[in-house]
This record gives C-alpha cells, sequence and structure tokens, in this order.
C-alpha cells in the first residue's frame, strides 16, 4: 500500500511528464528493501509510469489525477443549486472563473474581448431552451399588437 500511495502522491502533486519518472523512483527509495511480491508490483508500475510519461511531449505536464476537475464541478453543483431548476444551463459558462483569479483587470478584459451577442449565440448554438423559458413561453398568453 505504502508504494501505491507514493506514486499517487507524487503524481497528484506534480502531474504527469517526461521527468516524473525519476521522481517517483527517488520517492520510491524510502520502501527499499522490499519483499519480492512488493518489488514485483513496483516494478510493473514504474514501468506503466514511464510509458505513460514517454507519451507526452517534453516540457508538457498533464494533470495526473481528477481531483481538480471535480472541484470544478463541485463548486459549480453548489452554485447551480441556487437555481430553481436544476439543469445544465447558461451557468454552465461560470466554470472557468472557477479556475482563475477574478480580479478587476480579469473581468474588464473578459468584457471587452467578448460580445453579449456572441455569448448569445454560443448558448443558442450549444444549449437547448432553458426548462425556465419554455414554461413562460408556454403559459404566457399572445399578446396581440395594433
Amino acid at each position: 500500500m505504502a508504494v501505491a500511495k507514493t506514486v499517487q502522491s507524487v503524481l497528484k502533486t506534480h502531474g504527469l511528464s517526461r521527468t516524473i519518472p525519476a521522481a517517483v523512483r527517488a520517492e520510491l527509495i524510502a520502501h527499499a528493501p522490499l519483499a519480492a511480491p512488493v518489488a514485483d508490483f513496483q516494478a510493473r508500475l514504474l514501468e506503466h509510469v514511464d510509458r505513460e510519461a514517454a507519451k507526452l511531449p517534453e516540457g508538457v505536464t498533464w494533470l495526473a489525477a481528477s481531483d481538480i476537475i471535480e472541484s470544478v464541478f463541485g463548486h459549480y453543483k453548489s452554485f447551480a443549486a441556487r437555481s430553481p431548476l436544476k439543469e445544465v444551463g447558461r451557468l454552465v459558462l461560470l466554470i472557468p472563473a472557477f479556475l482563475s483569479d477574478l480580479s478587476a483587470p480579469v473581468i474588464h478584459d473578459a468584457l471587452a474581448s467578448v460580445r453579449t451577442l456572441d455569448v448569445e449565440q454560443w448558448v443558442e448554438q450549444h444549449l437547448r431552451t432553458s426548462m425556465l423559458a419554455r414554461r413562460r413561453r408556454a403559459l404566457r398568453p399572445d399578446i396581440k399588437t395594433a
């Protein structure tokens, strides 16, 4: 268990990159000497880390755990819970805001670089009409103009 937890800890904190196999090996030295079955498990685990790390371009680090993604969706679900209808709608556009520091300059740049019309068009193309909008349309009496 200690070998598996050590590998997991290194991958979670440092991500997966071409340099990570050496870091994992350095951390695992503390567990030596190992019983034969544990040494075999460690060797197979290191081979797997080596194979996966070799697939990445040089200088690139990828997430090796889903913790961050789960946290982001947890924030989204918490925020969306305040909505009267539980559906993926326009609030999905808030997800990038959970991943950055929202300072005044960042907000200003975002508002200056994306037009409301573009957001509305994206929403229309990619998201269905919300349940609330459909309900309002169904229950609203037709208003005739002269």
